[in-house]
């Protein structure tokens, strides 16, 4: 995971990230909880810690960025925290090998139209 999400950003621990809005003045522990609650940001569990994809978030104010969420809607009908945040990392089909982490800010609509065709293709 670390290597897939290198060249968008990366990954950070959850305190990272709180450390991340500190300094940016930005929102606090509750709008995280908030976010990774309700499902707007990707996060995982690994070695006992929190990660979080750094490309996720906006990079002027730190939130999340919304041309994201209806990705994240999708994929969310389908996968559980791991295994969206494993879709992004993977080679896709649906974008002709690319992975999404690294398609996404160059074409949002393909990548939300492969996480539409994974849905419909996992649940009918």
């Amino acid at each position: 995971m670390l290597d897939a999400y290198r060249s968008s950003g990366g990954l950070a621990r959850a305190p990272e990230i709180l450390a991340m809005f500190k300094r940016a003045g930005g929102p606090g522990v509750s709008a995280l909880a908030r976010w990774v609650v309700s499902r707007e940001l990707i996060c995982f569990e690994w070695q006992a810690q929190t990660w979080l994809p750094v490309f996720q978030f906006n990079r002027r104010d730190l939130s999340p960025d919304r041309r994201l969420g209806p990705v994240f809607g999708e994929l969310a009908q389908i996968y559980d925290h791991w295994d969206v945040a494993t879709w992004f990392s993977l080679p896709n089909p649906w974008l002709a090998q690319r992975v999404p982490v690294d398609t996404v800010r160059r074409d949002n609509g393909a990548v939300l139209e492969a996480a539409r065709a994974e849905r419909f293709a996992l649940s009918g």
